[in-house]
């Protein structure tokens, strides 16, 4: 049998049909396999299994006892596992099961960001393919969980159905709801600006006003210090920049209301003149700053370096959205108290701007750290005159 040993776990791979014909025989493998990894803790891997009867079953349980504790049996496929779940092995294994492989070949892109790309399935469907090993997967677990979580909360949020494959990267399946992005609508209609803007400030209001209970989500300063700890741990961060930074974190007050953390156009369907979210796996409790912090650096930042036109829409346009989103989520026209608040949402998303140069693979190594010591300066600049708003 093909098995693999690595850190003190060794995997045996479980293939074919398993049934009162070779369950002894499989047995004596294993049990070959255990006795040359003495100590090795196995697991199974059962992507290859086609079906396994009640004496392979009792192979399987006959390893459980003797361990005294959960295996682990990975790849299952839809019909083994219900093999699991009817006999009630699912109680005593850690049974998951496969991934199904999908490809997103033809498949029109609705929207990108920072951690992956959403692609149109079909009529009903939708799929956020997550980028290589930034996202694995029990990350992308975690995530679907937070958005079943915030759904019933009642944020407007599409349902998620299904972790997949798409090629080595993970997606997870989305419901498909009558809409498109409100980027592609920006880019089709830039005479609508003013109510797209307008729309998504009162959005804003609404989520920076849902509260959840404490701990349902996590804390968005830990977000924002985990951007500083990636940018350290590649080498652009010094020890006395994390405490300071963290520090800015720190003092930031908490809040259990909803911040989304990733609240671009391209994360946004426009449906019956509604907002839905279809990414909110960044999301936590916290500060408005943070929210807006990280909008700065999109309709802003990102727009003049071009990033928008990428979806055809101008950068004039993003300018004058932002302008909108700011005057009429801070209900205010004061120029100089607008240029204060820009200053102090373009401070904070400093961090996030160079936890995504340093870490991006797409950056050229030389331009990577030119264009991090850049931010880092205007940063440090600063730092000292940061505060929460509002």
């Amino acid at each position: 049998m093909r098995h693999e040993t690595k850190d003190e776990v060794v995997t045996i791979w479980l293939e074919g049909r398993i049934d009162t014909n070779n369950a002894p025989q499989i047995e004596q493998e294993i049990e070959g396999i255990l006795a040359e990894n003495e100590g090795a803790k196995p697991a199974f891997d059962a992507g290859g299994l086609e079906y396994i009867s009640s004496a392979g079953l009792r192979v399987l349980m006959k390893f459980r006892k003797q361990i005294g504790e959960p295996l682990e049996v990975t790849n299952v496929s839809s019909e083994v596992y219900s093999i699991f779940e009817t006999t009630g092995f699912t109680d005593l294994f850690e049974v998951k099961k496969g991934l199904r492989q999908i490809s997103i070949e033809g498949c029109e892109l609705l929207g990108e960001g920072g951690n992956g790309a959403v692609y149109r399935l079909d009529p009903e469907t939708i799929v956020k393919v997550y980028y290589g090993t930034r996202n694995d997967l029990e990350k992308i677990n975690r995530n679907r969980e937070l958005t079943k979580k915030v759904f019933l909360q009642g944020v407007p949020t599409t349902i998620a159905f299904d972790t997949v494959k798409v090629g080595e990267d993970y997606g997870v399946v989305y419901e498909m709801i009558d809409a498109k992005s409100l980027m592609q609508e920006m880019a089709s209609h830039p005479e609508k600006i003013d109510h797209y803007a307008n729309m998504i400030a009162d959005t804003l209001k609404k989520l920076h006003s849902t509260e959840f209970e404490e701990g349902a989500l996590p804390d968005s300063r830990d977000t924002f210090k985990n951007d500083v700890k990636e940018s350290a741990n590649a080498g652009y961060f010094s020890p006395e920049e994390v405490k300071r930074l963290y520090k800015l974190a720190d003092d930031i007050p908490y809040r259990n209301t909803f911040i989304h953390q990733d609240f671009h156009p391209g994360n946004l369907m426009l449906q019956n003149d509604e907002i839905v979210l279809i990414d909110v796996e960044d999301a936590g409790l916290g500060h408005p700053v943070l929210d807006l912090s990280s909008m700065y650096l999109v309709y802003v930042t990102a727009a003049e370096k071009g990033w928008s036109t990428k979806f055809n829409v101008k950068k004039e346009d993003f300018d004058r959205a932002w302008d909108i989103i700011i005057k009429k989520y801070f209900d205010t026209t004061d120029e100089k108290k607008i240029t204060e608040i820009n200053r102090i949402l373009c401070g904070y998303s400093m961090v996030k701007l160079i936890r995504g140069i340093a870490t991006s693979p797409t950056v050229p190594d030389e331009h990577r750290k030119p264009a991090i010591d850049q931010a880092k300066e205007g940063l440090f600049k600063m730092i000292d005159m940061l505060h929460p708003i509002p």
